[in-house]
Protein backbone atom coordinates (compact mmCIF):
# COMPACT_ATOMS: atom_id res chain seq x y z
CA UNK A 1 0.00 0.00 0.00
CA UNK A 2 1.47 3.36 -1.00
CA UNK A 3 1.93 6.07 1.60
CA UNK A 4 1.52 9.74 0.81
CA UNK A 5 4.03 11.91 2.67
CA UNK A 6 2.82 14.09 5.51
CA UNK A 7 3.45 17.64 4.24
CA UNK A 8 3.52 20.48 6.70
CA UNK A 9 1.41 23.10 4.97
CA UNK A 10 -1.94 24.86 5.06
CA UNK A 11 -3.78 21.95 3.44
CA UNK A 12 -2.69 19.54 6.18
CA UNK A 13 -3.57 22.04 8.90
CA UNK A 14 -6.97 22.58 7.27
CA UNK A 15 -7.58 18.83 7.10
CA UNK A 16 -6.78 18.40 10.78
CA UNK A 17 -9.19 21.21 11.70
CA UNK A 18 -11.85 19.50 9.59
CA UNK A 19 -11.16 16.22 11.39
CA UNK A 20 -11.53 18.02 14.73
CA UNK A 21 -14.96 19.26 13.66
CA UNK A 22 -16.07 15.76 12.67
CA UNK A 23 -14.68 14.31 15.90
CA UNK A 24 -16.82 16.70 17.91
CA UNK A 25 -19.92 15.61 16.01
CA UNK A 26 -19.08 11.95 16.62
CA UNK A 27 -18.61 12.62 20.33
CA UNK A 28 -22.07 14.10 20.84
CA UNK A 29 -24.75 12.06 19.12
CA UNK A 30 -27.63 14.47 18.70
CA UNK A 31 -25.33 17.44 18.03
CA UNK A 32 -23.98 16.04 14.74
CA UNK A 33 -23.58 18.97 12.30
CA UNK A 34 -24.45 21.46 15.06
CA UNK A 35 -21.08 23.22 14.85
CA UNK A 36 -21.06 23.52 11.04
CA UNK A 37 -24.64 24.85 11.06
CA UNK A 38 -23.76 27.45 13.69
CA UNK A 39 -20.62 28.38 11.73
CA UNK A 40 -22.55 29.06 8.52
CA UNK A 41 -25.17 31.15 10.34
CA UNK A 42 -22.55 33.06 12.33
CA UNK A 43 -20.67 33.81 9.12
CA UNK A 44 -23.85 35.18 7.54
CA UNK A 45 -24.43 37.40 10.60
CA UNK A 46 -20.84 38.63 10.50
CA UNK A 47 -21.39 39.62 6.87
CA UNK A 48 -24.48 41.61 7.95
CA UNK A 49 -22.15 43.67 10.13
CA UNK A 50 -19.69 44.07 7.21
CA UNK A 51 -16.90 42.74 9.41
CA UNK A 52 -13.45 42.28 7.86
CA UNK A 53 -12.81 38.89 6.30
CA UNK A 54 -10.30 37.97 9.02
CA UNK A 55 -12.89 38.60 11.73
CA UNK A 56 -15.45 36.55 9.81
CA UNK A 57 -12.96 33.68 9.62
CA UNK A 58 -12.32 33.82 13.38
CA UNK A 59 -16.05 33.81 14.10
CA UNK A 60 -16.50 30.86 11.72
CA UNK A 61 -13.88 28.77 13.54
CA UNK A 62 -15.08 29.86 16.97
CA UNK A 63 -18.52 28.56 16.02
CA UNK A 64 -17.05 25.27 14.81
CA UNK A 65 -14.97 24.75 17.95
CA UNK A 66 -17.25 26.37 20.54
CA UNK A 67 -18.27 23.06 22.15
CA UNK A 68 -14.85 21.45 22.02
CA UNK A 69 -14.61 21.74 25.81
CA UNK A 70 -17.65 19.48 26.25
CA UNK A 71 -15.74 16.36 25.23
CA UNK A 72 -14.91 14.28 28.26
CA UNK A 73 -17.16 16.27 30.62
CA UNK A 74 -20.80 15.20 30.69
CA UNK A 75 -20.60 12.28 28.28
CA UNK A 76 -23.48 10.53 30.03
CA UNK A 77 -25.78 13.37 29.05
CA UNK A 78 -24.99 12.65 25.38
CA UNK A 79 -25.01 8.85 25.64
CA UNK A 80 -28.29 8.83 27.60
CA UNK A 81 -30.10 12.10 26.80
CA UNK A 82 -32.50 13.27 29.50
CA UNK A 83 -34.80 16.24 29.95
CA UNK A 84 -33.13 17.73 33.04
CA UNK A 85 -29.44 17.67 33.97
CA UNK A 86 -28.53 17.33 37.64
CA UNK A 87 -26.59 20.06 39.41
CA UNK A 88 -23.22 18.32 38.99
CA UNK A 89 -23.73 17.99 35.23
CA UNK A 90 -24.87 21.61 34.99
CA UNK A 91 -21.75 22.82 36.78
CA UNK A 92 -19.62 20.78 34.39
CA UNK A 93 -21.41 22.23 31.38
CA UNK A 94 -20.58 25.71 32.66
CA UNK A 95 -16.88 24.80 32.48
CA UNK A 96 -16.86 23.99 28.79
CA UNK A 97 -16.25 27.50 27.34
CA UNK A 98 -13.10 28.01 29.43
CA UNK A 99 -11.99 24.43 28.93
CA UNK A 100 -12.34 24.67 25.17
CA UNK A 101 -10.67 28.08 25.06
CA UNK A 102 -7.63 26.71 26.90
CA UNK A 103 -7.21 23.97 24.31
CA UNK A 104 -7.75 26.30 21.33
CA UNK A 105 -5.33 28.89 22.72
CA UNK A 106 -2.51 26.35 22.26
CA UNK A 107 -3.16 26.24 18.49
CA UNK A 108 -1.13 28.55 16.28
CA UNK A 109 -3.26 31.15 14.44
CA UNK A 110 -6.26 30.50 16.74
CA UNK A 111 -5.50 32.68 19.78
CA UNK A 112 -8.26 35.23 19.07
CA UNK A 113 -10.65 32.38 18.23
CA UNK A 114 -10.11 31.14 21.79
CA UNK A 115 -11.30 34.48 23.22
CA UNK A 116 -14.59 34.19 21.32
CA UNK A 117 -15.08 30.57 22.42
CA UNK A 118 -14.62 31.51 26.07
CA UNK A 119 -17.29 34.23 25.81
CA UNK A 120 -19.86 32.45 23.64
CA UNK A 121 -22.19 31.69 26.60
CA UNK A 122 -22.10 35.18 28.06
CA UNK A 123 -25.51 36.91 28.12
CA UNK A 124 -26.21 40.56 27.39
CA UNK A 125 -27.74 41.07 30.86
CA UNK A 126 -24.69 39.61 32.63
CA UNK A 127 -26.31 36.33 33.71
CA UNK A 128 -24.24 34.11 31.41
CA UNK A 129 -21.02 32.21 32.04
CA UNK A 130 -18.13 31.69 32.66
CA UNK A 131 -17.21 35.30 33.61
CA UNK A 132 -20.57 37.04 33.82
CA UNK A 133 -19.66 39.63 31.18
CA UNK A 134 -22.37 42.17 30.36
CA UNK A 135 -23.40 44.28 27.39
CA UNK A 136 -20.68 45.50 25.09
CA UNK A 137 -18.01 44.01 27.35
CA UNK A 138 -18.90 40.83 25.44
CA UNK A 139 -16.94 40.76 22.14
CA UNK A 140 -19.17 41.27 19.11
CA UNK A 141 -18.05 37.94 17.66
CA UNK A 142 -19.18 36.16 20.84
CA UNK A 143 -22.52 37.98 20.72
CA UNK A 144 -22.97 36.70 17.17
CA UNK A 145 -22.13 33.17 18.31
CA UNK A 146 -24.68 33.39 21.13
CA UNK A 147 -27.54 34.15 18.72
CA UNK A 148 -26.40 31.64 16.09
CA UNK A 149 -25.86 28.85 18.63
CA UNK A 150 -29.29 29.35 20.20
CA UNK A 151 -31.11 29.69 16.88
CA UNK A 152 -29.56 26.52 15.44
CA UNK A 153 -30.24 24.58 18.65
CA UNK A 154 -33.91 25.51 18.40
CA UNK A 155 -34.12 23.97 14.91
CA UNK A 156 -32.99 20.58 16.30
CA UNK A 157 -34.75 17.97 18.42
CA UNK A 158 -33.65 17.84 22.05
CA UNK A 159 -34.45 15.37 24.85
CA UNK A 160 -36.83 17.88 26.48
CA UNK A 161 -38.55 19.18 23.31
CA UNK A 162 -39.06 18.77 19.61
CA UNK A 163 -37.54 21.15 17.05
CA UNK A 164 -39.25 24.55 17.07
CA UNK A 165 -41.07 26.11 14.13
CA UNK A 166 -39.78 29.26 12.43
CA UNK A 167 -42.43 31.33 14.19
CA UNK A 168 -41.48 29.89 17.59
CA UNK A 169 -37.81 30.59 16.92
CA UNK A 170 -38.57 34.18 15.94
CA UNK A 171 -40.62 34.72 19.09
CA UNK A 172 -37.85 33.25 21.26
CA UNK A 173 -35.21 35.52 19.72
CA UNK A 174 -37.44 38.59 20.13
CA UNK A 175 -38.00 37.66 23.79
CA UNK A 176 -34.27 37.18 24.34
CA UNK A 177 -33.16 40.54 22.93
CA UNK A 178 -31.69 42.62 25.74
CA UNK A 179 -31.53 39.54 27.99
CA UNK A 180 -29.56 36.80 26.26
CA UNK A 181 -28.81 38.66 23.04
CA UNK A 182 -27.37 42.04 22.23
CA UNK A 183 -30.06 44.32 20.72
CA UNK A 184 -28.18 45.00 17.48
CA UNK A 185 -27.20 41.36 16.94
CA UNK A 186 -30.78 40.27 17.63
CA UNK A 187 -32.10 42.88 15.19
CA UNK A 188 -29.73 41.78 12.43
CA UNK A 189 -30.64 38.12 12.95
CA UNK A 190 -34.35 38.91 12.68
CA UNK A 191 -33.67 40.95 9.55
CA UNK A 192 -31.90 37.95 7.98
CA UNK A 193 -34.74 35.68 9.02
CA UNK A 194 -37.47 37.94 7.66
CA UNK A 195 -35.62 38.22 4.34
CA UNK A 196 -35.42 34.44 4.12
CA UNK A 197 -31.61 34.61 4.05
CA UNK A 198 -30.77 32.24 6.91
CA UNK A 199 -28.29 29.82 5.30
CA UNK A 200 -29.41 26.17 5.12
CA UNK A 201 -26.88 23.50 5.98
CA UNK A 202 -25.15 22.37 2.81
CA UNK A 203 -21.99 20.25 2.94
CA UNK A 204 -20.52 21.82 -0.18
CA UNK A 205 -21.15 25.34 1.12
CA UNK A 206 -19.60 24.41 4.47
CA UNK A 207 -16.45 22.93 2.89
CA UNK A 208 -15.95 26.06 0.76
CA UNK A 209 -16.47 28.32 3.78
CA UNK A 210 -14.04 26.22 5.80
CA UNK A 211 -11.33 26.52 3.15
CA UNK A 212 -11.88 30.28 2.82
CA UNK A 213 -11.58 30.73 6.59
CA UNK A 214 -8.36 28.70 6.66
CA UNK A 215 -6.86 30.83 3.89
CA UNK A 216 -7.64 33.96 5.93
CA UNK A 217 -6.01 32.75 9.14
CA UNK A 218 -3.34 30.22 8.20
CA UNK A 219 -0.26 31.00 6.08
CA UNK A 220 0.52 28.76 3.08
CA UNK A 221 3.55 27.28 4.81
CA UNK A 222 2.87 25.82 8.25
CA UNK A 223 5.73 24.69 10.49
CA UNK A 224 6.11 21.16 11.77
CA UNK A 225 5.67 22.49 15.32
CA UNK A 226 2.34 24.08 14.40
CA UNK A 227 1.02 20.84 12.95
CA UNK A 228 2.33 18.93 15.96
CA UNK A 229 0.43 21.30 18.27
CA UNK A 230 -2.82 20.64 16.41
CA UNK A 231 -2.19 16.89 16.38
CA UNK A 232 -1.56 17.05 20.12
CA UNK A 233 -4.88 18.78 20.78
CA UNK A 234 -6.68 16.24 18.62
CA UNK A 235 -5.04 13.41 20.54
CA UNK A 236 -6.00 15.07 23.83
CA UNK A 237 -9.61 15.29 22.64
CA UNK A 238 -9.59 11.58 21.84
CA UNK A 239 -8.04 10.63 25.17
CA UNK A 240 -10.40 12.91 27.12
CA UNK A 241 -13.16 10.37 26.45
CA UNK A 242 -11.52 8.10 29.03
CA UNK A 243 -9.39 9.55 31.87
CA UNK A 244 -7.48 6.28 32.13
CA UNK A 245 -5.96 6.88 28.70
CA UNK A 246 -4.75 10.45 29.33
CA UNK A 247 -1.75 11.05 27.06
CA UNK A 248 -2.17 7.68 25.29
CA UNK A 249 -2.29 9.06 21.73
CA UNK A 250 0.70 11.32 22.33
CA UNK A 251 2.77 8.45 23.76
CA UNK A 252 1.82 6.07 20.95
CA UNK A 253 2.74 8.73 18.38
CA UNK A 254 6.16 9.23 19.99
CA UNK A 255 6.93 5.51 20.31
CA UNK A 256 5.71 4.82 16.78
CA UNK A 257 7.95 7.48 15.23
CA UNK A 258 10.94 6.09 17.17
CA UNK A 259 10.14 2.58 15.96
CA UNK A 260 9.88 3.80 12.37
CA UNK A 261 13.26 5.51 12.75
CA UNK A 262 14.89 2.32 14.08
CA UNK A 263 13.40 0.43 11.11
CA UNK A 264 15.20 2.87 8.81
CA UNK A 265 12.05 4.29 7.25
CA UNK A 266 12.25 7.51 5.26
CA UNK A 267 11.72 10.72 7.22
CA UNK A 268 8.42 11.42 5.46
CA UNK A 269 7.10 8.03 6.57
CA UNK A 270 8.34 8.64 10.10
CA UNK A 271 6.28 11.85 10.12
CA UNK A 272 3.25 10.03 8.74
CA UNK A 273 3.69 7.33 11.40
CA UNK A 274 3.78 9.94 14.15
CA UNK A 275 0.65 11.65 12.80
CA UNK A 276 -1.14 8.30 12.51
CA UNK A 277 -0.21 7.58 16.13
CA UNK A 278 -1.95 10.74 17.27
CA UNK A 279 -5.08 9.85 15.29
CA UNK A 280 -5.24 6.04 15.52
CA UNK A 281 -8.07 6.08 18.11
CA UNK A 282 -10.06 8.85 16.44
CA UNK A 283 -13.15 6.64 16.25
CA UNK A 284 -13.26 6.08 20.02
CA UNK A 285 -15.14 9.34 20.38
CA UNK A 286 -18.19 7.54 19.01
CA UNK A 287 -17.98 4.80 21.67
CA UNK A 288 -20.19 5.44 24.74
CA UNK A 289 -18.16 6.34 27.79
CA UNK A 290 -20.08 3.87 29.96
CA UNK A 291 -18.47 1.12 27.85
CA UNK A 292 -14.96 2.58 27.94
CA UNK A 293 -15.20 3.01 31.72
CA UNK A 294 -16.82 -0.35 32.45
CA UNK A 295 -14.94 -2.12 35.30
CA UNK A 296 -16.34 -5.59 34.42
CA UNK A 297 -16.00 -7.70 31.25
CA UNK A 298 -17.76 -6.33 28.17
CA UNK A 299 -20.72 -8.10 26.64
CA UNK A 300 -20.36 -9.24 23.04
CA UNK A 301 -22.49 -6.30 21.91
CA UNK A 302 -20.36 -3.83 23.89
CA UNK A 303 -17.18 -5.32 22.45
CA UNK A 304 -18.58 -4.89 18.92
CA UNK A 305 -19.14 -1.21 19.76
CA UNK A 306 -15.50 -0.88 20.83
CA UNK A 307 -14.22 -2.70 17.73
CA UNK A 308 -16.21 -0.31 15.53
CA UNK A 309 -13.88 2.55 16.53
CA UNK A 310 -11.35 1.36 13.95
CA UNK A 311 -13.78 1.74 11.06
CA UNK A 312 -15.29 4.96 12.43
CA UNK A 313 -11.91 6.68 12.68
CA UNK A 314 -10.79 5.48 9.27
CA UNK A 315 -14.04 6.71 7.69
CA UNK A 316 -13.44 10.23 9.01
CA UNK A 317 -9.86 10.30 7.72
CA UNK A 318 -10.78 8.81 4.34
CA UNK A 319 -13.34 11.58 3.87
CA UNK A 320 -10.63 14.27 4.13
CA UNK A 321 -8.33 13.98 1.10
CA UNK A 322 -5.20 15.38 2.76
CA UNK A 323 -5.56 12.92 5.68
CA UNK A 324 -6.52 9.87 3.63
CA UNK A 325 -3.00 8.41 3.88
CA UNK A 326 -3.42 8.21 7.68
CA UNK A 327 -6.62 6.15 7.56
CA UNK A 328 -4.83 2.78 7.46
CA UNK A 329 -3.42 3.44 10.93
CA UNK A 330 -6.89 3.96 12.33
CA UNK A 331 -8.46 1.04 10.47
CA UNK A 332 -5.85 -1.70 10.92
CA UNK A 333 -4.02 -1.06 14.22
CA UNK A 334 -5.97 -3.90 15.90
CA UNK A 335 -5.19 -6.45 13.18
CA UNK A 336 -2.90 -9.31 14.19
CA UNK A 337 0.06 -10.84 12.35
CA UNK A 338 -1.65 -14.27 12.58
CA UNK A 339 -4.95 -12.95 11.15
CA UNK A 340 -6.91 -13.07 14.41
CA UNK A 341 -7.48 -9.33 14.76
CA UNK A 342 -10.19 -6.91 13.65
CA UNK A 343 -11.94 -5.36 11.78
CA UNK A 344 -11.00 -7.38 8.65
CA UNK A 345 -8.84 -10.28 9.88
CA UNK A 346 -6.00 -9.60 7.43
CA UNK A 347 -2.61 -11.06 8.35
CA UNK A 348 1.15 -10.74 7.89
CA UNK A 349 2.38 -8.32 5.25
CA UNK A 350 -1.20 -7.71 4.10
CA UNK A 351 -1.34 -5.37 7.11
CA UNK A 352 0.23 -2.03 6.05
CA UNK A 353 3.51 -1.10 7.74
CA UNK A 354 2.28 1.85 9.80
CA UNK A 355 -0.54 -0.12 11.50
CA UNK A 356 1.96 -2.92 12.24
CA UNK A 357 4.08 -0.39 14.11
CA UNK A 358 1.07 1.13 15.87
CA UNK A 359 -0.13 -2.29 17.03
CA UNK A 360 3.03 -2.82 19.11
CA UNK A 361 3.13 0.70 20.52
CA UNK A 362 -0.60 0.77 21.28
CA UNK A 363 -0.44 -2.58 23.09
CA UNK A 364 2.60 -1.60 25.14
CA UNK A 365 0.96 1.64 26.31
CA UNK A 366 -2.31 -0.14 27.08
CA UNK A 367 -0.48 -2.72 29.20
CA UNK A 368 1.57 -0.17 31.15
CA UNK A 369 -1.36 2.20 31.80
CA UNK A 370 -4.04 1.73 34.46
CA UNK A 371 -7.59 0.79 33.52
CA UNK A 372 -10.93 0.76 35.35
CA UNK A 373 -10.62 -3.01 35.79
CA UNK A 374 -6.86 -3.34 36.55
CA UNK A 375 -3.67 -1.54 37.47
CA UNK A 376 -0.73 -0.91 35.12
CA UNK A 377 1.66 -3.73 34.26
CA UNK A 378 5.41 -3.34 34.74
CA UNK A 379 7.62 -2.31 31.82
CA UNK A 380 9.56 -5.60 31.92
CA UNK A 381 6.34 -7.62 31.98
CA UNK A 382 5.05 -5.73 28.95
CA UNK A 383 8.31 -6.36 27.08
CA UNK A 384 8.07 -10.07 27.88
CA UNK A 385 4.54 -10.14 26.49
CA UNK A 386 5.62 -8.41 23.27
CA UNK A 387 8.43 -10.97 22.82
CA UNK A 388 5.97 -13.81 23.42
CA UNK A 389 3.53 -12.40 20.85
CA UNK A 390 6.04 -11.94 18.01
CA UNK A 391 4.77 -13.71 14.87
CA UNK A 392 1.37 -14.07 16.58
CA UNK A 393 0.00 -10.64 17.40
CA UNK A 394 2.90 -8.52 16.13
CA UNK A 395 5.06 -8.44 13.05
CA UNK A 396 8.55 -9.66 14.03
CA UNK A 397 10.49 -6.74 12.52
CA UNK A 398 8.22 -4.14 14.12
CA UNK A 399 8.34 -5.83 17.53
CA UNK A 400 12.13 -6.19 17.42
CA UNK A 401 12.57 -2.54 16.47
CA UNK A 402 10.24 -1.46 19.27
CA UNK A 403 12.23 -3.47 21.81
CA UNK A 404 15.37 -1.56 20.73
CA UNK A 405 13.99 1.78 21.98
CA UNK A 406 16.30 2.98 24.81
CA UNK A 407 15.05 2.26 28.32
CA UNK A 408 15.46 5.94 29.30
CA UNK A 409 12.70 6.81 26.85
CA UNK A 410 10.26 4.49 28.57
CA UNK A 411 11.20 5.85 32.00
CA UNK A 412 10.37 9.38 30.84
CA UNK A 413 7.12 8.20 29.28
CA UNK A 414 6.15 6.45 32.53
CA UNK A 415 6.92 9.64 34.47
CA UNK A 416 4.52 11.63 32.29
CA UNK A 417 1.99 8.78 32.46
CA UNK A 418 1.99 8.93 36.27
CA UNK A 419 1.11 12.63 36.12
CA UNK A 420 -1.87 11.80 33.91
CA UNK A 421 -2.99 8.94 36.12
CA UNK A 422 -2.85 11.15 39.22
CA UNK A 423 -5.14 13.56 37.38
CA UNK A 424 -7.38 10.79 36.04
CA UNK A 425 -10.62 12.30 37.32
CA UNK A 426 -9.43 15.88 37.25
CA UNK A 427 -9.16 18.47 34.47
CA UNK A 428 -6.36 17.00 32.33
CA UNK A 429 -6.44 19.90 29.89
CA UNK A 430 -5.48 22.29 32.70
CA UNK A 431 -1.98 20.78 32.76
CA UNK A 432 -0.13 23.19 30.51
CA UNK A 433 3.17 21.41 31.13
CA UNK A 434 1.89 18.18 29.61
CA UNK A 435 0.04 19.88 26.78
CA UNK A 436 3.12 21.88 25.83
CA UNK A 437 5.54 18.94 25.86
CA UNK A 438 6.12 18.19 22.12
CA UNK A 439 7.46 14.70 22.84
CA UNK A 440 4.48 13.04 24.46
Amino acid sequence: MSITPTRYGRDLYSGLLEAMTQVMGAAKGYLVHHGPRVALLARALAEEFSLPSTDRARIFFAALLADLGMIGLVEDAWDNPRKVLDEVARSQVREHPSRGARAISTLPYMEEVAELVEAHHEWWDGSGYPRGLKGDDIPLGAQILRVADTAVAMTQDRPHRAALSSLEIRMAIVKGVGVEFGPEVGRRFLHLMDRGDLPPFDQGLFVRAHHQAVEELVPPRVSEMSVEALLGVLGTLIDAKDPYTGGHSRRVAHLASLTAEILGMEERIQRATRAAGHLHDLGKLSVPRRILWKPTPLTSQEFESVKAHTTAGATILEGIPVLRHLSAGARYHHERWDGGGYPTGISGHHIPSIPRILAVCDTYDAMTSGRAYRGPRAHEEAFDEIRRCMNLQFGPREAEAFLEIPSDTFREIRRVARIHEERAFQEVWASEAIAADPRF
